[in-house]
């Protein structure tokens, strides 16, 4: 599945992301450099050390994604859809975060990733025609995926503090959240009618759309620069439009652009942190 092929033009709102994600960590470089401070170990501390990059993995559940109704256009040979809600299997979720940290509680991040789950078929749904006939969708096989361009703000609450001053064990409440762009993509064949054998439709496209998130977990200080943790998100997108469904049968039209409404998608993952 082409999920950013390069015929595809990247939504203004990245753009806007990323400059304002930069702009806030020059801003906060300057801020931060008011005056001297050290590590724990007792050495100087610079800008680089605020620095961070992290990654997360783990699984990634889908809600049922709903299809808005299509209406097809009088006289015509199209197909329209009804109350169809597609399932999605549990799946892959891979985050990766550039971050800075403001001081030991508030950091800032720029964040995206890739979120897989496979089709897992239509709980309910029908095809439907002008003049009011309609036979069920059924069958169905390929997948979902999303590509997310957030901005974060991140917030640790320390819940075990160090023995010493020296010692880098500790163990904190990480909160955050977070807003920005979502390609949300379908990869979808052998969409069958229920009374009609031997007809099928596909759906295969994306689209960039505003989304947000909420995360929070657990981190553990393993050094200076290294931090393991576990992670729980929540991610919402205000919708998603996957083009028109294509079928199996020249002669039928296709549905023009299948959209869904709002997607819900939740993580759990492992994380590890890297600071300079």
């Amino acid at each position: 599945m082409r999920v950013i092929g390069s015929e595809r033009w990247v939504h203004p709102t990245v753009l806007v992301v990323t400059a304002v994600a930069f702009g806030g960590i020059g801003g906060a470089v300057v801020a931060a450099d008011d005056g001297p401070s050290s590590d724990p170990s007792g050495g100087s501390a610079t800008i680089m050390d605020r620095f961070y990059v992290a990654t997360d993995i783990g699984v990634s559940i889908l809600s049922n994604v709903k299809i808005k109704d299509y209406t097809p256009s009088p006289g015509s040979l199209e197909f329209g859809i009804a109350d169809v809600e597609a399932d999605a299997d549990a799946g892959v979720a891979w985050n990766i975060d550039f971050g800075f940290e403001f001081n030991d509680m508030i950091s800032m991040e720029l964040e995206s990733g890739f979120y897989r789950n496979g089709f897992g078929g239509f709980s309910s749904g029908e095809f439907t025609t002008d003049v009011g006939l309609s036979t069920l969708v059924v069958g169905g096989d390929g997948n979902f995926t999303q590509i997310p361009v957030f901005v974060n703000g991140a917030f640790d609450i320390p819940l075990l503090e160090p023995e010493t001053p020296a010692s880098s064990s500790g163990l904190s409440l990480k909160v955050g959240g977070g807003i920005g762009v979502v390609n949300v993509g379908a990869d979808i064949d052998s969409i069958g009618a229920a009374d009609l054998p031997g007809v099928f439709a596909a759906v295969d496209g994306s689209s960039w759309e505003f989304g947000g998130q909420f995360k929070v977990g657990l981190a553990w200080q393993l050094t200076h620069s290294i931090e393991l943790g576990i992670e729980y998100r929540l991610m919402a997108v205000s919708g998603a439009n996957f083009g028109p469904a294509t079928f199996s049968d020249p002669i039928l039209v296709g549905i023009a652009d299948v959209e869904t409404e709002t997607v819900l998608t939740q993580a759990v993952q492992a994380r590890i942190a890297f600071e300079f």
